[in-house]
């Protein structure tokens, strides 16, 4: 059976074969995209923080759900203050982290009072250390969530 359309005659059968390999093609990227786009990711959650003497100690959970372990992760935090401005910056070390576990970590805020930080913005990642690691790779895959009242995003 032939269709004869705008001057071209296709079989039938070949019609159809050539929209289910474009079928076959589409749905095949779709799958690649969305498996690039659900990439193991880091998390890293602000859970709390607490005065300490003279500083505010934060602590972070962090997941690495990536299939190799961090050896070790710089991270440039920007306190701000009740009012939107900035405070400080620091850049706090997360030391090994392995793959697929979660790990936490605290680091004091020196003469920080907790109440003064109104929010952290993870800005950027000075370091990432491991195999297949680099900053890029690193601050593409992190994500950054809160359980404090100190709001935390990057």
């Amino acid at each position: 059976m032939s269709v004869r359309r705008r001057g071209f005659v296709l079989q039938s059968g070949l019609f159809f074969r050539l929209l289910q390999a474009t079928l076959i093609l589409l749905i095949g990227l779709t799958a690649g995209a969305s498996a690039e786009a659900q990439a193991p990711a880091i998390k890293i959650e602000l859970n709390g923080a607490e005065a300490n003497a003279k500083a505010c100690r934060l602590s972070f959970v962090i997941t690495n759900d990536q299939p190799a372990t961090i050896d070790d992760m710089a991270l440039e935090l920007v306190l701000f203050d009740k009012t939107g401005r900035v405070d400080r910056f620091v850049v706090v070390r997360t030391a090994k982290i392995p793959a697929g576990k979660n790990r936490v970590r605290q680091f004091d805020i020196p003469e920080t009072g907790c109440g003064d930080i109104g929010r952290v913005l993870l800005n950027d990642i000075k370091d990432c250390k491991g195999d297949g690691f680099t900053p890029a790779v690193c601050a593409d895959r992190i994500s950054a969530s809160t359980r404090a009242d100190i709001g935390f995003d990057n």
